[in-house]
């Protein structure tokens, strides 16, 4: 890693997503990633995670959309931290092959396997029962409303809604939903630089046991296929054992099990907490339902349930300035790229009617994010169906904590009652 050609603030002015932890800075990032940009530019080096912050929103579009930058990143970074280098490397072996750190052909190949399972089309057949899976969720929180003054909004809902929509498409008994909650938190407690011994060993612990579970399910489908995404990606395998391997197979289904409700969790409770805390927008969609959409893709810009997105330069190269060498790691910071002043007016307020939106949210290019419809499906069907159903909810007076690693940044709970 080299050192920047270009004047940057001084390293302890730095905030580094992915090694520093600060409850305060996890609350609210976005003053300090205006800061770090107005004295340093577009592009700061990190020295304690020895690695490039982009926080300029046409730098990171560059980056994500060439073919110059690449996934195949945790071999080469480097951290100072020595036991955090041998930690990430035992973890990345038993994550495995999974597509999102796949560049091509090998992205493409596995990608083009679960495809048809995210397109607009299949995504609009399934808006049905996530309205009845929604619905549901609300009954049960309107009849806690009788004898409980606050309810927690994640675990009662904002979770509960991804999760069934995600297991019930790839075909993994919903039930178990409180488990693939735990293993979920215990797993991406690693993507944090800052992560402890004692929160690595527990990480590791609950992706062996996820991937366990996994293997379980994959051999009942084997013997019992349904109409599901592992039944098929199991199919595809027996047709062409080249075209997706065991390891591939389970890796896949361990990412988009989690990636397919993570996220999805911190956008519908981004979305809520947002337009509770700013109640003249929340009029605004509860007198016209058609502004919803847009209003989760200022949630989406405003504040991101994805925060960072990493890539690895694969040549030497310049970008906002500084020189970039091969195999830098740089970390887009999509939640300072979405409020850059260079492409959108009054970054740092919430404005639902806000138009032609820009956030990098899901990525861009090649590795766009493959659920981002369903994503946006689900988000949509929780703000409209919980703000018509329950016109009086509020947030409570509890002090409200948000949950690590800063790349997927959310509540831990968020409490609400009625008005």
């Amino acid at each position: 890693m080299n050192i920047p050609t270009a004047s940057t603030p001084d390293a302890n002015a730095i905030f580094d997503p992915i090694m520093d932890h600060s409850e305060e800075r996890l609350a609210n990032p976005y003053p300090v990633l205006e800061q770090m940009r107005q004295s340093g530019g577009s592009v700061i080096f990190s020295p304690r995670g020895n690695q490039w912050l982009v926080l300029g929103y046409e730098e990171a579009n560059s980056i994500l959309r060439s073919k110059d930058f690449g996934k195949r990143l945790l071999e080469n970074w480097k951290p100072p931290n020595v036991f955090l280098r041998g930690a990430m490397r035992m973890l990345r072996r038993k994550q495995g092959s999974s597509m999102l750190i796949q560049d091509p052909p090998d992205h493409t190949r596995l990608r083009s396997l679960v495809n048809s399972a995210f397109t607009p089309g299949v995504i609009h057949g399934l808006e049905g029962h996530i309205e009845e899976i929604a619905n549901d969720l609300i009954d049960k929180m309107q009849e806690r409303f009788k004898s409980e003054k606050e309810i927690d909004l994640i675990s009662a809902f904002a979770f509960q809604l991804p999760v069934i929509v995600i297991a019930e498409l790839l075909g993994v008994p919903t039930e178990h939903r409180e488990k693939f909650k735990k293993w979920s938190n215990d797993i991406t407690l690693a993507f944090s630089g800052s992560v402890n011994p004692i929160r690595m060993a527990k990480s590791y612990v609950s992706m062996l046991n996820l991937r366990l579970f996994l293997r379980l399910v994959i051999a009942e489908k084997r013997r019992n296929p349904k109409k599901d995404l592992i039944s098929a990606l199991v199919a595809a395998q027996s047709e062409d054992n080249d075209r997706l391997s065991n390891d591939e197979l389970l890796a896949n289904t361990v990412l988009i099990l989690i990636a397919g409700h993570e996220t999805t969790v911190n956008l519908i409770s981004n979305s809520v907490f947002n337009l509770l805390q700013h109640p003249e927008q929340l009029a605004k969609i509860q007198s016209d339902p058609e502004l919803i959409p847009n209003a989760v893709e200022e949630v989406l810009r405003f504040d991101p349930p994805v925060q960072i997105i990493r890539r690895l330069a694969k040549k030497e190269t310049e970008l906002g300035g500084m020189r970039i060498k091969e195999n830098d790691i740089l970390t887009v910071v999509t939640a300072a790229c979405n409020r850059d002043p260079k492409i959108v007016n009054e970054p740092d307020v919430f404005n639902i009617e806000r138009e032609h939106i820009k956030h990098l949210t899901f990525g861009a290019g090649i590795h766009y994010c493959l659920g981002a419809e369903l994503a946006r499906t689900e988000g949509r069907i929780a703000i409209k169906i919980l703000f018509d159903r329950i016109r009086d909810l509020s947030l409570s007076d509890r002090q409200r904590t948000y949950k690590g690693p800063f790349s997927l940044r959310g509540f831990k709970e968020l409490y609400v009652s009625r008005k």
